[in-house]
């Protein structure tokens, strides 16, 4: 299960939100400062109100690669509420990928089929409507299931009917700072390690 973490002080105020999927919850349950949001029994996230003496934490908005301590102590909170535990993720769900071939779409005059390297079994095929895709790239590789920083989750599909599973990412849909904004999907450097985790160094910067 991957899962998104979100704090902003000074936007929602003093709760954690922890989404789980994009369902729309229809069933509230609520047990001191944990609500846990629900689509009839399947998760869809919890709110922890009242944490910032319990966990520090300096971002504002997505924790990209929370610690286990720390989630060793959200869990501590939602098992006391009598809620379920969340795993550690081992990564999340962004990798470097190399774009091994860009052809344009059979249905479209501005999208791309790229087959990118993720350093898996086999090479994912995304559909790509930036003008800078091509190939040879390396890029940041979004695969299924993985929770973006404004809450999206990625899921596989079709555009124009071409299978699409996961999307190469811009420098905004990866929240990064001004100085490294780029036009179109964000390229990475040539040295950069095919199937990597993009984020893993920023595991402890968190707190």
């Amino acid at each position: 299960m991957r899962y998104g973490l979100f704090y902003n002080y000074h936007g929602v105020g003093d709760v954690l939100l922890i989404k789980v999927n994009d369902e729309t919850p229809n069933k509230v349950i609520t047990n001191g400062n944990v609500v846990g949001l629900f689509y009839d029994d399947k998760l869809v996230g919890y709110n922890i109100f009242k944490v910032k003496n319990i966990i520090k934490i300096k971002v504002k908005g997505m924790i990209v690669n929370p610690s286990a301590e720390m989630i060793k102590v959200i869990n501590n909170i939602l098992i006391n509420a009598g809620f379920a535990a969340l795993p550690l993720q081992n990564s999340r769900g962004f990798y470097v990928g190399e774009v091994l071939e860009a052809i344009p779409h059979p249905d479209s005059d501005h999208l791309t089929v790229a087959k990118v390297d993720i350093g898996k079994e086999r090479p994912l095929q995304i559909v790509c409507g930036a003008k800078n895709c091509r190939s040879g790239i390396k890029v940041v590789t979004a695969i299924n299931n993985t929770m973006m920083f404004d809450g999206t989750l990625i899921k596989e599909g079709e555009l124009r009917g071409v299978k699409s599973e996961g999307m190469l990412c811009s420098s905004s849909e990866l929240n990064f700072p001004p100085e490294l904004q780029q036009e179109g999907i964000y390229i990475l450097e040539d040295d950069a390690i095919v199937g990597e985790d993009v984020f893993k160094e920023k595991e402890n910067n968190n707190e």
